[in-house]
């Protein structure tokens, strides 16, 4: 079955954005579709960098509850 296809419509890949036929070895149909691509990936990479703050945040308040009563307890 692949095959019929691939005699049928040729060798080609999909946008990656939105999955239009393109020639192969593309991974955009268009200049909007890598547009889109590109400000998906710098939210991605916002959010995690924000996330991994989050946790970096989380963890030091953890630790200062944990050892604060630890340093300030008197000799």
């Amino acid at each position: 079955m692949a095959r019929k296809k691939m005699e049928r419509w040729g060798p080609h890949s999909h946008c990656i954005v939105c999955g239009a036929a393109i020639p192969e070895g593309e991974k955009f149909c268009s200049s909007t579709c890598k547009a889109k691509y590109e400000e998906e990936e710098a939210r991605y990479k916002r959010s995690q960098r924000n996330l991994l703050v989050m946790m970096l945040l989380m963890l030091a308040f953890i630790a200062t509850v944990v050892f604060l009563p630890y340093l300030t307890r008197g000799p």
